[in-house]
């Protein structure tokens, strides 16, 4: 089901599939891309916020999902994040050669948001994106909290995302899952040889 080439030396690619019985996600990445996104999602600012995250993080990333959104948004949005958190960590293998941490500031018009992150194979979440509440046409922002819950626990990030200001929901969102791409990209980078831990192993 799940294929990869994990390491600096080769290339960074994985595919990942998760089916429940409430969604169905097929997902391709490549780490060392140039940030192509091809996400066919029935949700269409989740789309566009993935495509943002895709772009900043200079990933190449084909995610396809469907699921139960006449129920609600949330088994979609989460399960895009668990398989596609399990297609980034498949493709790193053990990790060794990448920076490892990685942060950003974001902004966008009036709005202002700070990611910090570690792939330490720890996976936390920090998630203080208070303004973040309501709904784009009939999207329910709130919901992408379970998408980044999910990418961070299934790739083995601790993750803090801080909105430092911001009013407009739209310009708050993109700004985050923006910084978010750039931070990961950050800690991507391959910029040595071993595992970046004084463990040896993450």
């Amino acid at each position: 089901m799940s294929e990869s080439s994990p390491g600096p030396a080769s290339r960074r690619t994985a595919t990942e599939e998760r089916v429940t019985k409430e969604t169905r996600i097929q997902v391709d990445v490549q780490i060392d891309g140039g940030g192509v996104a091809d996400i066919d999602v029935p949700l269409p600012f989740f789309r566009h916020m993935l495509e943002s995250f895709v772009k900043y993080s200079g990933m190449d990333v084909r995610l396809h999902g469907s699921g139960d959104i006449d129920v609600d948004a949330h088994h979609l949005v989460e399960d895009c994040g668990l398989a596609l958190g399990a297609a980034i960590s498949r493709a790193l293998g053990d990790r060794a050669g990448i920076r490892r941490f990685g942060h950003a500031y974001a902004p966008l018009d009036e709005s202002l948001v700070r990611c910090a992150l570690d792939f330490s194979n720890r996976p936390h979440l920090e998630w203080e994106m208070s303004a973040l509440e309501g709904r784009i046409n009939d999207f329910d922002v709130t919901v992408l909290h379970e998408f980044v819950q999910g990418l961070a626990q299934s790739a083995g990030i601790s993750l803090h995302v801080d909105l430092i200001r911001g009013v407009n929901l739209h310009h708050v969102a993109e700004a985050a899952f923006k910084a978010l791409g750039l931070a990961t990209r950050d800690a991507l980078t391959v910029v040595g040889r071993g595992v970046p831990s004084t463990k040896g192993v993450l």
